[in-house]
């Protein structure tokens, strides 16, 4: 996020230097003085937004990514929790039927027999309890998943959006910025 927001602004200030043609003179506060380059501010800072954009794309990409592991491991997770929850009530239910055959099978019927859909009921039960603790416990966000993806495709997009308009106002510091750098290097 921060490093999107450094962008936007970065991205905003090259914009309006390139479109209103602002020039960096040299004063007694910034004895900066570039001769008659007048297009040295807007070089400096499509450069700026260039690496930023760079910086930025690389920070997204692995952020992303570990969201998406996150999700994958809580998703295991909550999975093997209702799994285990759900055994768990499987074998109560195996024992809670074993101790009626008994009861039945010693002639002591202190109970209706149960219907055969409870045991069905009960590790059902169990398995969503194990779910709703589980994601309790891991602090699931309560928004739904494409509202997440959409602010996802925002945080993201904006960022990219204005730095792309910034370095499509100002492509002819650019250029004139890697003719320097050539000139530079070259003998």
């Amino acid at each position: 996020m921060r490093a999107g927001r450094q962008l936007i602004i970065a991205s905003a200030v090259c914009a309006a230097v390139v479109l209103f043609k602002v020039r960096l003179q040299s004063t007694s506060l910034v004895p900066l003085d570039f001769g008659n380059r007048v297009d040295v501010l807007p070089m400096l800072l499509s450069l700026a937004v260039v690496l930023l954009l760079v910086s930025f794309i690389l920070r997204a990409a692995t952020d992303l990514l570990r969201e998406r592991e996150t999700a994958k491991l809580v998703v295991e997770y909550v999975e093997g929790e209702r799994v285990q929850a759900a055994k768990r009530a499987a074998q109560e239910t195996e024992e809670g039927i074993a101790q009626s055959e008994r009861e039945a099978y010693e002639d002591r019927p202190d109970s209706d027999p149960d219907p055969w859909w409870e045991p069905y009921v009960a590790v059902k039960e169990a398995a969503d309890a194990a779910v709703l603790k589980a994601e309790e416990r891991l602090g699931i966000r309560r928004l739904p998943r494409q509202l997440r993806r959409a602010r996802s495709i925002l945080e993201v997009g904006v960022p990219i959006v204005f730095a792309a308009l910034a370095i499509i106002l100002s492509r002819a510091s650019v250029y004139a910025f890697g003719a320097a750098i050539v000139s530079a290097f070259t003998p």
